[in-house]
């Protein structure tokens, strides 16, 4: 794929998998996992009985897994995110919507928290020629596959950083993003505090997750509170689309109205 101003990397252009020293074919594990999951989701999304069971098991797969990061990063980038394309191009589509129904008088910057191998930075990107776009991660591996869609002027950027300790000023972000990474926050409250710290007057937070593993009202309200903010303050909503939608679950968080420049 080609975006305007992407970076000349030379060595970097190699395959990430020689860079790295590992296969990108799924281990039996991860197989494994991809299988049990889709068995566990169908259940859950389809059918009334089990989900509190579905949910359990889902949980724990999760968590024996460890969520694909570093040894599986290969694995995302071939298996894992090609499956999620068309959910993040609907991603994208929301953020996009997000941003022009708000108007601006300055350039957007957006933030995907949890980028991984950086698919939904490019969506968005696309959608959003004029913005500026920064992709956080903490793994390593992950942002070397990320790294492939820089640009040479800054507009597309990828960092390692913790969603609990945001490298941003405060109020200095217009849209935070994150899709299927809440559910690893090791401290969500202390993470939602961070977010709310960096939307800028009148910007908006969109997390996405899986249904099966998101935090449940109960769980979010605790996170809420333990963040400064109100339970009311962070929304849960259905994903729109297909038959694959509903796999997922939304948690919006709107940033404080003040007087911020993003706003005509």
């Amino acid at each position: 794929m080609k975006i305007p101003g992407r970076a000349r990397r030379g060595a970097a252009e190699q395959p990430v998998e020689a860079r790295t020293g590992r296969s990108a074919r799924p281990g039996k594990r991860t197989r494994r996992f991809l299988g049990l999951m889709v068995v566990v989701g169908a259940v859950a999304a389809f059918t009334r009985p089990g989900r509190s069971i579905s949910r359990i098991i889902a949980r724990r797969l999760d968590a024996r897994v460890e969520g694909f990061a570093e040894p599986e990063s290969a694995t995302y980038a071939h298996v894992i995110a090609p499956a999620l394309r068309r959910f993040y191009g609907g991603v994208a589509n929301d953020a996009a919507a997000e941003i022009q129904a708000r108007g601006r008088q300055r350039r957007p910057t957006i933030v995907d928290v949890g980028c991984g191998t950086g698919e939904l930075v490019v969506a968005i990107s696309r959608k959003l020629r004029d913005a500026r776009i920064v992709g956080i991660d903490t793994s390593a591996d992950m942002l070397l596959w990320a790294g492939r869609h820089e640009t040479t002027d800054g507009r597309v950027r990828f960092v390692a950083a913790d969603v609990a300790r945001l490298p941003f000023p405060d109020e200095s972000v217009d849209l935070i993003v994150s899709t299927l990474s809440l559910h690893h926050w090791p401290d969500p409250a202390a993470a939602f505090a961070e977010v709310a710290r960096v939307l800028s007057p009148g910007g908006v937070a969109l997390v996405y997750d899986l249904r099966l593993l998101a935090l449940d009202s109960k769980e979010m309200a605790k996170a809420a509170e333990g963040a400064g903010l109100d339970p009311s303050d962070i929304v849960r909503e259905p994903v729109r689309g297909g038959l694959l939608s509903r796999l997922f679950v939304r948690f919006r968080l709107e940033g404080a109205f003040g007087d911020g420049d993003f706003y005509d």
